[in-house]
Order: structure tokens, then C-alpha cells, then sequence
């Protein structure tokens, strides 16, 4: 498994990688060894905090882009919202285009993440 994060400040890219760390734990991501995630910190189109889009054509490589214009909380809900969307393209489980899933999960699992004092 490899977790890539780029961009940003350091805090931020520590608090990322720990974020990705816990959602793959948390959605049952941890059993796909294959599996890598790239996040990187920069700039996102003006309609959007982050998006993720798989690479290679391959639903076990993943981009995920972020803002970090946006305060602490949403950057972390932000990053979860779109690992949502990584188990769902890698557990090829989802229905429509996975954004009911991810709004309606997103603020309780950054609950969780505090409540768990992950960061």
C-alpha cells in the first residue's frame, strides 16, 4: 500500500497521511495491498474543496487533490468525503455517482477522527 502526500505544509501533510491512514482502517480498505493513494494540496477548481480520480485506469491508484483554503475541519472533512469515494470505486460499491454516500458519512467520520484525537 502506498500513501503519497505532496504539496501543502508540513502540518497539513501530516495531518493528511494520519487521515488517510485512519479511513483506510475505518472502510475496510486495509485487505487491498495494491492499493495507493496520492494526495496532493493545491489549488482546486473554484466549485470545489478536492475531487479524486482514480490513475491509471485502475480502481487501486488514486489522486486525490485538496485545498488548503479552508479551515482545519473541513480540510480533514474534505479528505474524508473523498476517500469515501476511494472505497467506493475500489470496492466497485456505490450507487449513482457516490455523492449521497459520501455528503451523508463525511461529517460523522470527521466526528469520529476527533472524538479518536487521530490528528
Amino acid at each position: 500500500m502506498i500513501i503519497n502526500v505532496k504539496g501543502g505544509k508540513k502540518f497539513e501533510r501530516n495531518i493528511a497521511e494520519k487521515t488517510v491512514s485512519w479511513c483506510i482502517q475505518k472502510l475496510g480498505l486495509s485487505r487491498i495491498r495494491t492499493l495507493e493513494i496520492y494526495v496532493l494540496i493545491e489549488p482546486v477548481p473554484d466549485d470545489c474543496y478536492g475531487y479524486c480520480e482514480n490513475k491509471k485506469g485502475s480502481n487501486r491508484s488514486f489522486k486525490i487533490a485538496l485545498t488548503n483554503k479552508q479551515n482545519l475541519r473541513y480540510f480533514v472533512m474534505t479528505l474524508v468525503h473523498e476517500m469515501i469515494h476511494v472505497k467506493q470505486e475500489a470496492r466497485v460499491d456505490w450507487t449513482g455517482d457516490g455523492e449521497e454516500e459520501a455528503w451523508s458519512l463525511q461529517e460523522e467520520l470527521t466526528d469520529e477522527i476527533w472524538k479518536e484525537n487521530i490528528l
